[in-house]
């Protein structure tokens, strides 16, 4: 442990490296732990607060473990912050050298073979799209899609990435040059792997086809684990999936139409079926007609199934001498098309289980629901497990010698037992290093009275003028937070006209130049959702105000979340206090997280929920920020924003 205090000591390597460092305890204190995991085989769980350092914290232990780490994070840009700032700069401070790769997932890679038959096969590209994509190709060093400055329709990237259901491996003739495969044979020698929380847990979810073998993992963002996880699990039926295995089939054999025309109508038939429940989502076991739609829907599957066992040779769009690379596109196509068959089994199974009532509801293996996409036209069906927890125990925690779960907001009341339950974890070494921000110095902590209900149907309107005030006394520089798209676009028509300050919603422009726009532009304000929650780092003044407009507690009409509720209280515990208050705990400290991200930033959140000050749990949920001086009269900021 003397290694990691000297390390980090006032006038160690990493403050000679760093210029502005500055020694944090809970900084070594977690550092110290992670190192004791790695030596000792044990898991740890760190609740790191913003400004503790945490990066720094598990890349010194990880890059002189010994042994191959992997390093997942919850987005590609916090991956490439790691990559290109991070690791280079402890790397110099302690003298050492480091093989570090930066991995993605297939579809982030350009397939040489794709582009050539694509681009040899006609004299110009078909659009001007593919034409600059095409131009990319040609030059790029990577083919990580990362490097262009554009975003490419997915049906034309489709046809050049490095796709698996696509890819002959070996028996390619790019092979030898692939921009994928040469990543991924760097990883098989790196002493540090870094990627992203997708292929990560796809990786869990492919029994390790797609990373190295790894002795340590650190997951940073752990909060977004249970998420990702699930969706490495989760299965869809839709006509994008069944569009785009039938272009996959269609790019090696020549498959009768009449395949098409089936499946065409069998999909129609499913949308029409889906369509006679009303709402955006819902679960599928309220829709009975299924029950005879997707057998039918089965059937024609397996026809297509069994023509190509009949026809892999002779069906063939272009004749293929090596008998093992044609073996292995017939794999790939069958492959393809039975997994679809696998989800209408899985799609079924938990309907019937969920329909019948027979299972408890502790014991329910997967939840289907469906899902209407943007625009209201089609719907895509999913089943996802119910929980993660026994399958993350299997496949990462008793496998590996020491997991590292670090985050931010990944306590709740002090304890890690929501995080625990969610996600497997029996025994795990413990620490929450607080922030050494001063919160009752730097920020204020506004909740709004209790006549404000966000359950209310005039909500909205009575939520604007008081959204207003608080920009113009904030003089904007503010994120307006909501935990649904039509609030968000409710509030934001009766403001946009009514604010003198630059403004734009989410939606306006990709998020990556939305946040540029915001910290380039002076006073803006954002009005956001989702991902603007969690994962942005807007340093200064350009960031002094957060709104939110409400307790984010999960939806109980979403599937998942009610199978998980129904679960609780099935076992005798109340699913509101066990699972709807931490989950609101922990999206809350995130959206909280996004004001102070230095020891000179000042501001103010807003809370414009007026039950977290009139009941219970409102309590129990704002006790778990950080300690920000609590406030009640706006006029209270006029005091505050003088020092920004």
């Amino acid at each position: 442990m003397k290694l990691v205090d000297n390390t980090f000591a006032p006038d160690g390597p990493i403050a000679r490296a760093l210029p502005g460092f500055e020694a944090r305890e809970g900084q070594v204190r977690m550092a110290r732990l992670i190192q004791r995991g790695f030596l000792e085989n044990v898991h740890t769980i760190v609740e790191a607060g913003t400004g503790v350092g945490k990066s720094l914290a598990y890349l010194v232990p990880a890059l002189r473990a010994g042994a191959r780490v992997v390093v997942s994070t919850g987005t590609i840009a916090l991956q490439e912050q790691l990559v290109r700032k991070d690791i280079p700069l402890v790397t110099k401070a302690l003298g050492i050298e480091a093989r570090v790769v930066l991995l993605k997932g297939r579809n982030h890679y350009l397939c040489k073979a794709k582009f050539e038959k694509e681009s040899g096969a006609r004299l110009i590209a078909p659009s001007l799209a593919l034409e600059r994509l095409w131009a990319w190709a040609e030059s790029t060093e990577t083919g990580d899609r990362a490097e262009l400055d554009f975003t490419p329709r997915s049906e034309d990237w489709e046809t050049l990435d490095a796709d698996a259901d696509d890819c002959v491996g070996e028996y390619c003739s790019r092979f030898a040059d692939c921009h994928f495969f040469a990543k991924r044979d760097a990883a098989r020698f790196a002493d540090v792997v870094v990627v992203n929380h997708a292929l990560f847990f796809l990786d869990l979810a492919s029994g390790g086809a797609l990373l190295p073998a790894y002795d340590f993992v650190v997951l940073d963002e752990a909060h977004q684990a249970e998420k990702y996880a699930t969706a490495a699990l989760t299965a869809t039926l839709s006509p994008v999936s069944v569009n785009r295995m039938m272009r996959k089939v269609h790019r090696t054999y020549a498959v009768p139409g009449a395949f098409d025309a089936e499946l065409d109508e069998g999909m129609r038939r499913l949308q029409q079926t889906l369509a006679r429940v009303p709402g955006d989502k819902y679960p599928i076991a309220a829709n009975e007609d299924v029950f005879e739609v997707l057998p039918a829907l089965r059937e024609s599957f397996y026809r297509l199934e069994n023509w190509l066992h009949a026809n892999w040779k002779d069906g063939l769009r272009r004749p293929i001498d090596n008998e093992a690379e044609a073996e292995r596109r017939r794999d790939l196509a069958l492959r393809s098309v039975a997994a679809h068959v696998a989800t209408v089994d899985r799609i079924e199974n938990a309907a019937l289980q969920a329909a019948s009532g027979a299972v408890p509801a502790d014991e329910i293996e997967n939840v289907a629901w469906v899902e209407r996409g943007e625009g209201g036209e089609r719907y895509e069906v999913n089943a996802a497990p119910f929980s993660v927890a026994e399958f993350l125990k299997a496949t990462l925690f008793a496998r590996t010698r020491s997991v590292v779960l670090t985050s931010a907001t990944i306590s709740t009341g002090g304890s890690f037992e929501f995080l625990k339950s969610s996600l497997g974890i029996d025994e795990a070494q413990q620490l929450v290093a607080p922030s050494p921000f001063d919160y009752a110095k730097q920020a204020r902590l506004y909740i709004a009275p209790p006549r404000l209900n966000p359950k209310a149907a005039d909500f909205a309107r009575r939520a604007a003028p008081l959204i207003e005030e608080i920009l113009d006394r904030s003089g904007g520089r503010a994120f307006v937070l909501f935990t649904s798209y039509a609030r968000l676009r409710e509030v934001y028509a009766l403001l946009r006209e009514r604010i003198p300050f630059p403004a734009k919603m989410q939606g306006d422009l990709p998020r990556t130049a939305l946040l540029e726009w915001f910290r380039s532009t002076k006073n803006a304000v954002l009005f956001a959702t989702g991902t603007f929650w969690e994962g942005i780092d807007v340093v200064g003044d350009a960031l002094s105000c957060v709104v939110i407009d409400r307790l984010p507690f999960p939806s109980p009409s979403e599937p998942l979340v009610a199978a998980r509720i129904a679960a609780l209280e099935a076992k005798g515990r109340s699913g509101f206090e066990h699972y709807m208050i931490p989950s609101a705990i922990v999206r809350l400290k995130q959206g909280f997280g996004r004001l102070i991200r230095s020891t000179t930033d000042r501001g103010v959140v807003a809370l414009l929920d007026g039950r977290a000050a009139s009941m219970r749990y409102g309590a129990t949920i704002v006790d778990e920020l950080p300690p920000a001086t609590r406030i009640t009269d706006l006029a209270a900021l006029d005091d505050i924003f003088k020092q920004v």
